[in-house]
């Protein structure tokens, strides 16, 4: 008897935890505009270099302070924010919770195969091939990390991107309590119509999932330091941002 009431006050407690809002976690600047369209994309100027839309939570100093476009070379940073309910992902809304997003975001191999629609309108594949790696060194597949504890995880992931080719990250997850965060740095350059672009370490993406009971707040962002190349900005940035969507538009039909 004592262990299935200690069982339901675990279960209760978890609900209170989560039953938070909107306003626990977004900026009052952009409460009303994401409580009406459900979704803010915010591309900064070339000298904006302040993060402005990081959900409040644990993580969200750390986010803000250790920019990557702000220590030389050209900068380009973007940031995406969503509410998603819940009973958009699935018919059974129980399903979608912080253990069914954890297991998503660490199983890299579904990324494969993730598709994207150009900025002409056609939809292509972005990620030919995406699969967990031993070290930036191998290109040897190995099994998606589903296995231990998900805060301070730290794995390495290749890609072969559609733009830049042969990709690799090292990816350092986060968890605490209904928040989940997944940071990507490259490994190795990025080249952008054979010119390497990017260096090693001079690309960062954020993915953060917040579980706010009927619905989730996902935030992304990408921050990018590149060499100075006439006309690569506007190459980066549409770039970026058509992944960032594709990422998005992934993460909705992995629950169906």
């Amino acid at each position: 008897m004592k262990k299935i009431l200690v069982i339901l006050c675990s279960f209760f407690a978890a609900q209170i935890l989560f039953a938070q809002s909107l306003e626990d976690y977004v900026d009052s600047k952009y409460l009303a505009e994401i409580k009406s369209k459900g979704n803010i994309s915010l591309i900064h100027e070339k000298k904006d270099t302040v993060m402005e839309m990081v959900p409040f939570c644990k993580y969200t100093d750390e986010i803000k302070s250790d920019l990557i476009c702000t220590k030389g070379g050209v900068p380009f940073l973007a940031e995406f924010l969503y509410v998603i309910p819940k009973k958009d992902l699935a018919d059974d809304i129980s399903k979608v919770n912080s253990e069914s997003i954890e297991k998503l975001f660490r199983s890299l191999s579904k990324m494969e195969g993730m598709t994207y629609i150009h900025n002409g309108g056609k939809e292509d594949i972005l990620y030919k091939k995406c699969y967990a790696i031993a070290s930036p060194d191998s290109d040897t597949p190995i099994s998606d990390p589903l296995e231990g504890e998900v805060d301070g995880l730290k794995v390495y992931a290749y890609q072969h991107d559609h733009t830049f080719g042969h990709t690799k990250y090292e990816i350092n997850y986060y968890k605490d309590n209904n928040v989940i965060l997944l940071k990507f740095i490259n490994q190795i350059p990025m080249g952008i119509l054979g010119i390497k672009a990017v260096k090693e370490k001079s690309l960062k993406m954020n993915v953060m999932c917040i579980d706010i009971g009927e619905d989730l707040l996902l935030y992304l962002s990408t921050d990018v330091k590149r060499k100075t190349l006439p006309g690569s900005r506007g190459q980066i940035e549409d770039s970026m941002t058509v992944r960032m969507d594709a990422v998005y538009k992934w993460f909705m039909k992995q629950f169906k």
